[in-house]
C-alpha cells in the first residue's frame, strides 16, 4: 500500500521484516521516552518485536519513506468472553518526531484495521497515557473510544 503525503511525499506501508528490527527498535525507543510507564532498552524492544514475528497471528506493519522506517504500528489477537470471540490489541502505534502531523499515524491505524476486519476481530483496543493530550485527540479523531475501564499490571521480574 502506498499513500501520498502533506508535503508530497510518499509513504509505503507494508508488513515488517526482521530487517527492519533497528528501525523499529529506534522507534520503540522514541515511543518509550514519551511513556513514563515504560523505559528504553534495545535489547527487550528487540527481543519483542523478533517474539512478535515469529508469532504467525501478530502483524508488524511499518511505514517507509525512501527506505527509511518513519513509522510502525503492531496488532495482536486476544480471545475476549464479552465479544465471544478474537478481538485486537493495537501495540506501538508511533512515528518518528520529525515526520509526526502528515497523516502517517492515521495511514498506519487504518491499514491496521483492515488487517483486523480481514481477521473478523470483532473489536481492537488500544492503551495511552492518560496525560497524553496529542495521542487522545489522534484516536479522537480517528473515532476511537474511551472506556470506563483502566489499565492494570503487575510485573514478573
Amino acid at each position: 500500500m502506498t499513500r501520498k503525503l502533506k508535503m508530497n511525499g510518499t509513504v509505503e506501508i507494508r508488513t515488517a521484516t526482521t530487517a527492519d528490527l533497528a528501525g523499529m527498535t529506534s522507534l520503540l525507543g522514541e515511543l518509550f521516552t514519551i511513556e513514563v510507564d515504560f523505559t528504553p532498552d534495545v535489547r527487550r524492544q528487540r527481543q519483542g518485536l523478533a517474539e512478535l514475528m515469529a508469532n504467525d497471528e501478530a502483524t508488524l506493519l511499518v511505514a517507509v519513506i525512501k527506505n527509511d522506517i518513519v513509522g510502525m504500528c503492531t496488532l495482536q489477537p486476544l480471545v475476549s468472553t464479552a465479544e465471544g470471540g478474537t478481538v485486537g490489541m493495537v501495540e506501538d502505534l508511533v512515528v518518528r518526531e520529525a515526520w509526526r502531523g502528515r497523516g502517517i499515524g492515521g495511514i498506519l491505524l487504518d491499514a491496521i484495521e483492515k488487517v483486523a476486519q480481514q481477521q473478523h476481530m470483532t473489536r481492537l483496543q488500544l492503551l495511552t497515557e492518560l496525560d497524553n493530550e496529542p495521542a487522545r485527540r489522534f484516536y479522537d479523531k480517528h473515532l476511537w473510544e474511551n472506556t470506563q475501564l483502566i489499565a492494570m499490571r503487575k510485573k514478573f521480574s
